[in-house]
């Protein structure tokens, strides 16, 4: 299989908690959303009810950039009315003010207060219902090799990979069970890889996909659809390879060992760089339109993206042994 069959692992980066907008006043029945900023913070308030509750209801985190921005342009352009998450303030906000069924909603899905926030907002203003949840906020960690893992910063993957995920479903499955709606959460191929001083965004994100299987039984006598989608490469932030995402790899890693771990493997960045291929996030949310949401019944996984069909056959066919094989000629600075 060719270098530019791979993806690496997909990068939403997630920082600090920002303070949670103000709560909407009792009884509030506005629904249309803008941004206020009293106190230069970019905030949310309903101004106007919302009407034609036969339209179709989405909630996408990460939706500031990348794939998230992309399936929340495709899903307005389709006729959906998007609540989009964003962690902090964007330039990407301002290009969605005004814009009919985009309403921007403050969620940084590694905060509890901020989900309720997102489920009160979405419940009175779409009457108790959800017909699709869109998983995509993620981390993708700089946990260095295991053997100099800096555990914080893998929990902090874990935090927003694996334990979010789990509250967003926890807390806004009423609504989903009511519109017996649609659960899509954003994995990877990298579950399908074996990556050398990446460890933690695969391995969260391995954890995620077990987690929607779980799920996808549970939920299945209520009507609620379950699936994975597992992105091969997109343009995003954290899929930008060079000499820096190299060196950040390096770094992390403290001497002696450094120069040791250096000796036998090249970082992911600079085993795939000259032949990663990828989609733009529009053609990738037109490929996720069509195939997974549309589709009349959900399958348990969906792996979208260029060159990654290969990966699941190459698991099915050979013997675990073999597979460990190919990454670890691959990553091999013995080449």
């Amino acid at each position: 299989m060719s270098v530019g069959s791979l993806s690496l692992t997909a990068y939403f980066l997630v920082g600090a908690p920002e303070p949670m907008p103000p709560a909407l006043p009792k009884g509030e029945t506005s629904s249309r959303l803008r941004l206020k900023q009293p106190n230069n913070r970019n905030l949310l308030e309903p101004i106007t009810r919302m009407s034609q509750h036969a339209m179709k209801t989405a909630f996408v985190t990460g939706a500031a950039s990348g794939i998230g921005e992309g399936l929340v342009n495709k899903l307005q352009q389709e006729g959906w009315r998007v609540f989009a998450g964003y962690r902090s303030t964007d330039p990407t906000l301002s290009s969605w003010y005004g814009k009919e069924n985009i309403y921007p909603l403050q969620c940084d899905v590694t905060d509890p207060q901020h989900i309720n926030h997102a489920r009160d907002v979405i419940a009175r203003e779409n009457h108790e219902q959800l017909d699709l949840l869109i998983n995509n906020a993620a981390y993708a960690g700089n946990s260095g090799v295991i053997e100099a893992a800096d555990l914080d910063d893998y929990r902090k993957t874990f935090e927003a990979n694996f334990w979010a995920p789990l509250q967003m479903c926890k807390t806004l499955m009423p609504l989903l069970r009511n519109a017996q709606g649609r659960i899509i959460n954003t994995t990877s191929a990298s579950v399908y890889l074996t990556i050398p001083m990446g460890s933690s965004y695969p391995v969260s994100k391995s954890a995620l996909k077990s987690l929607t299987l779980h799920l996808r039984m549970e939920m299945a006598p209520f009507g609620v659809e379950v699936t994975s989608l597992e992105p091969g490469g997109v343009e995003t932030p954290m899929t930008e390879l060079g000499p820096d995402v190299s060196d950040k790899q390096w770094h992390s890693i403290p001497e002696p060992l450094r120069s040791e771990y250096r000796q036998y493997f090249l970082d992911g960045a600079s085993a795939v760089a000259d032949n990663f291929k990828l989609y733009s996030p529009q053609h990738f949310a037109d490929q996720v339109y069509q195939k997974v949401i549309t589709a009349p019944t959900l399958k348990t996984s969906y792996l979208i993206g260029p060159g990654v069909a290969p990966l699941p056959w190459l698991h099915r066919l050979l013997p675990r042994q073999h597979v460990q094989n190919i990454w670890r000629k691959m990553f091999s600075a013995k080449r």
